[in-house]
């Protein structure tokens, strides 16, 4: 009798151990206001980016994404991505130069490219348009969510990134492909 009364203690403590541990875990799942680690990252060229190196500022309501990675040989060279879009809502943005007809579409978005090794950027408004009717989509991005108590975002990304047109001005250089983009707890004031 006596070891049924010393296990049945032993596993009254636990349970209540156990239900504490749970509760506090709870609460941090459920706290609205507690933010992850920044994660910015992309494919270019067949290789993964990844960076927690990420600001956003603002004026009026466009809204700049700008993202640094230092190059893996030399941490002093970098390379920086930014992305450019007319509201922070949640939904579609597309990228694109020519004739846009903005009632079609949610919002507008564009990006820039800038690596160490050339003076100038890639950028998806790098494109000729030879005709008035013509629409090249150089792009996307869409806000998957935004936590206005915590003030991040996360959202996923693709685009098609040229030469400036003093460079390739018949659009001769393939465009640079940005593909699986996705960023996520990206801080916003």
């Amino acid at each position: 009798m006596k070891k049924i009364k010393q296990l049945s203690l032993i596993l009254f403590i636990s349970a209540g151990l156990f239900s504490c541990e749970a509760e506090k875990t709870d609460d941090q799942l459920s706290n609205e206001f507690l933010p992850g680690e920044q994660i910015f990252r992309y494919e270019l060229d067949g290789q993964t980016r990844v960076t927690n190196d990420v600001t956003v500022s603002s004026s009026g309501s466009l809204v700049t994404i700008h993202a640094v990675f230092n190059d893996a040989i030399s941490e002093f060279k970098t390379q920086t991505f930014t992305i450019s879009l007319n509201k922070l809502a949640v939904g579609s943005y597309v990228s694109s130069v020519g004739n846009i007809n903005s009632d079609d579409i949610y919002g507008f978005a564009s990006a820039s490219y800038k690596h160490h090794n050339v003076n100038w950027s890639y950028s998806t408004q790098n494109v000729k348009v030879n005709a008035d009717n013509v629409t090249i989509q150089t792009g996307s991005l869409d806000i998957l969510s935004i936590n206005d108590k915590a003030k991040y975002f996360e959202g996923k990304f693709e685009f098609d990134l040229y030469a400036p047109l003093t460079v390739n001005e018949n659009n001769s250089i393939a465009p640079v492909k940005v593909r699986n983009g996705y960023f996520q707890y990206i801080k916003y004031n």
